[in-house]
């Protein structure tokens, strides 16, 4: 993203070297109006990017996600370890009152990624990025009306979009909002002790609430479905990450360009690049409590 800004700077810096220097050397020339090209892209003008560097990147990121970013609080996500515990309880069908307690829970799958270059694009302001993960699975110890068990979850084929919004202020990036989207193309649930006297019955009622979750992601996706306790959720996990972002940026007083040089370098491994250094991984109870709060 930087290399092309470059070029065109300094293809802008040349011109406005070569028409003075022909102005003075040339009096018939003198007072006339000579037309300059803008000297930056418009913001929202969409940049070139060089694909094996970002595919370079994804590459490394998947690498750092083993060792998380402990300096700015994000734990290691392979897998993803929380001690976060739910409380909830909701009525199925109007035929059973279930009480659910999860804790422990621990994520699969988050540095199986690709990308998709057609539909990434970058500008100064924003940017879009499509990730798919094949395959997260997460499993939780479970306790369903007092039944207890270990439960689980598994995505297939997961696309996330991701939307950022950034502004330059004093020199500095910032993320001013993230948002994106999650589509699902197939699902399986194992609940523990659903109907702890029924096996059949519990198997039912698991495959059909797998079979419904991508529908149920699509109705929430689209504003359709209301789930205010995961919309607290994810309210709180984008919280969580636009300050650890903004936190990130400001530490190592970052704008967009030298944002670009560090991903470049970091794509490459460079020795100043942030990069697993061998130390003990962080645990998921800093996120978990950005999550309680």
């Amino acid at each position: 993203m930087k290399r092309p800004t470059v070029v065109t700077l300094s293809t802008i810096v040349l011109l406005l070297v070569v028409g003075r220097v022909a102005t003075e050397a040339d009096p018939e020339t003198l007072g006339q109006t000579v037309s300059v090209p803008p000297s930056t892209p418009s913001p929202t003008e969409p940049l070139p990017f060089d694909e094996p560097t970002v595919e370079r990147f994804f590459t490394a990121v998947k690498n750092q996600l083993r060792c998380g970013y402990p300096m700015f609080g994000v734990p290691s996500l392979v897998p993803l370890k929380l001690s976060y515990t739910l409380k909830t309880s909701f009525d199925l069908l109007s035929l059973k009152k279930i009480s659910v307690v999860a804790s422990n829970f621990t994520v699969h799958g988050l540095n199986e990624f690709s990308w998709d270059p057609s539909r990434t694009r970058f500008t100064r302001t924003s940017a879009t990025v499509p990730l798919s993960f094949p395959n997260v699975t997460a499993f939780a110890h479970t306790s369903l009306n007092g039944a207890n068990g270990t439960s689980f979850l598994e995505l297939r084929n997961v696309t996330v979009r991701l939307d950022a919004q950034y502004e330059e202020k004093d020199d500095l990036l910032y993320v001013t909002d993230l948002s994106g989207s999650v589509l699902l193309e197939d699902a399986k649930v194992k609940i523990a002790s659903l109907f702890p006297k029924s096996a059949k019955l519990s198997k039912i009622w698991n495959k059909a609430i797998g079979k419904s979750l991508p529908i149920l992601v699509e109705l929430f996706n689209g504003g359709k479905l209301k789930i205010e306790y995961l919309s607290r959720l994810l309210s709180g996990a984008k919280f969580y990450a636009m300050n650890t972002i903004n936190n990130a940026l400001n530490s190592h007083s970052l704008n967009f360009d030298r944002l670009v040089e560090s991903m470049i370098k970091f794509a490459d491994g460079a020795p100043d690049s942030l990069q697993c250094d061998g130390t003990a991984p962080m645990g998921g109870d800093e996120f978990a409590g950005w999550l309680r709060a």
